[in-house]
């Protein structure tokens, strides 16, 4: 059973509105409420969250000073409101941090709305899972290759008329846990499972899981529907906006290429990103809730392209400075023109790599534009700059990886059998 079943149609379904019987205005998380009243919640798209609230204040003159002060002081966490909202089924929803604006004069009970960066709820009963895990849902769906294809058979009297194959399903053992990539026949979704362990625990594992996916495909990848069971019959329940899908452009993506005609390489560069990823710690020796550093330099080349050639030649200097800059033994000091040089003769750049580094970066930096369009020589620099980014990131995973001690299995599991649905090997 997967938690999520319950909550994939009832939540994913755009535009769609969940009615409030009570919403609730905090001035923080265990402050008393500012406002009270009616109100639904607006999902619609997969951008957008609102609220709108019919609100009663508990004071006038008080909430009237804090909606100001909220507004003067948007940087001061405690100067802000959350949002708590109990809908006519009684599920009571989180949704976070907001900045409430009163829409028109108060008439009858004040008009509130607002942008929601997420909902949250707490879920127990017979259709949450009993083990300690975590589901995403990425929809739309993500187009991964799969080591198990999805037949899906149509008859008529016991007669088949059709049959079709797609992507069914990916397993890998790591990380002493089984995370599971699957496609159902009737849903426009991925689905990503993965059992807790000592080294995939809660409440990192739902972060880390998804962030190879961001690097790998060159795309603001996250799921729009998380579950976080913890093992006890309960478990916590996320909706979250999406950002903008861009369209797709190999030049931010590690693997560089289509991943259907990449399939082993994806699967095993996806398993030495989440090990990277999973083994990091912060200063004090704690696991990193926030993306790794590889993950938010990729992040920001995915921006980057959808701004102009400065920007992106910008970007790929600088996040090939960043690696570097990891590369280089703590306590080392070098010259990063030095420390490339010596990585061309070791075979890891090439001298197209370096040379054009060090032509664009002093370009860009200071002032120098680049053509709108772009001429051969400008393109030819470009590509030289992302090779040179997708080597130093294979350089970094190769010695913070241990390819020697690695124990990462990619195997093949059979899912419940669904009428009408087999899955076999491709």
């Amino acid at each position: 059973m997967k938690t999520l079943d319950y909550w994939d149609g009832r939540l994913t379904t755009i535009p769609s509105s969940i009615d409030c019987a009570e919403m609730r205005i905090l001035g923080g998380d265990h402050a008393p409420p500012v406002f009270t009243g009616p109100g639904h919640i607006d999902i619609r798209s997969t951008t957008d969250i609102d609220f709108t609230m019919y609100a009663t204040p508990a004071d006038d003159s008080d909430a009237i000073r804090r909606l100001a002060r909220a507004r003067e002081n948007p940087y001061e966490v405690l100067d802000q409101f959350v949002l708590v909202a109990t809908d006519y089924q009684g599920t009571e929803w989180n949704c976070g941090w907001i900045r409430p604006e009163l829409k028109g004069m108060p008439n009858i009970g004040w008009p509130l709305t607002g942008k929601i960066n997420s909902l949250v709820t707490r879920a127990e009963g017979p259709w949450v899972s009993e083990q300690s895990s975590v589901e995403l849902v990425f929809r739309p769906k993500l187009c991964l290759p799969m080591d198990k294809a999805m037949v899906t058979v149509t008859s008529i009297d016991g007669t088949e008329i059709e049959r079709k194959h797609s992507a069914g399903q990916q397993t890998i053992q790591l990380l002493n846990s089984e995370v599971r990539f699957f496609y159902t026949p009737s849903s426009d979704s991925l689905w990503l499972t993965a059992e807790t362990s000592d080294k995939l625990q809660h409440p990192y594992a739902e972060n880390w899981v998804s962030e190879p996916l961001r690097i790998l495909l060159g795309q603001l990848v996250y799921p729009r529907l998380v579950a976080r069971n913890f093992g006890d019959g309960t478990a916590h329940v996320w909706l979250r906006p999406l950002p903008r899908h861009f369209r797709s452009l190999s030049i931010a993506s590690l693997l560089g290429e289509d991943p259907s005609g990449a399939r082993k390489e994806f699967w095993e560069l996806y398993a030495s990103l989440l090990r990277l990823i999973a083994e990091a710690r912060d200063d004090d020796g704690h696991p990193n809730l926030e993306s790794h550093p590889i993950t938010r330099f990729y992040e920001e080349i995915i921006r980057a392209t959808q701004g102009s050639k400065w920007v992106l030649c910008m970007t790929l200097s600088s996040v090939a400075e960043g690696l570097l800059r990891l590369l280089i033994p703590p306590g080392q000091k070098v010259k990063i023109d030095n420390f490339m040089k010596m990585l061309v003769r070791q075979n890891i750049l090439v001298d197209e790599n370096q040379l054009s580094w060090t032509k664009v970066r002093h370009a860009v930096m200071h002032g120098q534009l680049v053509s709108l369009w772009g001429t051969k020589e400008e393109d030819k620099e470009l590509d030289h700059l992302v090779d040179l980014v997708r080597r130093l990131t294979r350089e970094f995973i190769k010695q913070r990886v241990d390819v020697k001690s690695d124990t990462t299995r990619v195997s093949i599991e059979s899912p419940p059998h669904t009428p009408g649905m087999a899955v076999t090997d491709e």
